[in-house]
C-alpha cells in the first residue's frame, strides 16, 4: 500500500504502533506472517502502514499503521481476534500495541 492521503481529510486519524518478538528459530516464519498479514489483508479504514525489522535485533518487528479513526482500528481488531492465537504462536510474548495521536508531522 503506497497511498498518500490528506491528513486534513481524516482529522481523527490515529497511528497504531505494534512491536513483536519472534521466538528463537521462528524469525523467518514471523517475518513472513507479519508482512503478509498486514500487506494482503483488506482493512476498511486503514490509510497507510509501514513494517520494519530491527537491524540490531533480527526477529524484532515493528509496524506503524495509520487509521481513519480509533473506531476503524477497534473494528479491525474485533474481526481479527479469531485468528490471533494461531497468528501469535511463533512469538515470544504478546504483541505490544500502542495507540498514538499525532501532535506534529512533516512531509516532503
Amino acid at each position: 500500500m503506497n497511498t498518500k492521503y490528506d491528513n486534513n481529510k481524516y482529522p481523527n486519524s490515529v497511528t497504531i504502533f505494534i512491536e513483536i518478538h519472534a521466538k528463537e528459530g521462528e524469525e523467518e516464519v514471523a517475518r513472513k506472517a507479519f508482512t503478509t498479514t498486514i500487506a494482503t489483508t483488506e482493512k476498511p479504514g486503514l490509510l497507510s502502514y509501514e513494517i520494519f525489522e530491527d537491524s540490531n535485533d533480527p526477529g524484532t518487528f515493528y509496524s506503524t499503521q495509520e487509521w481513519e479513526n480509533i473506531e476503524a482500528f477497534h473494528a479491525h481488531m474485533s474481526a481479527a481476534k479469531s485468528g490471533l492465537k494461531e497468528a501469535t504462536s511463533m512469538l515470544r510474548d504478546t504483541p505490544r500495541t500502542s495507540i498514538l495521536k499525532c501532535i506534529g508531522r512533516s512531509t516532503r
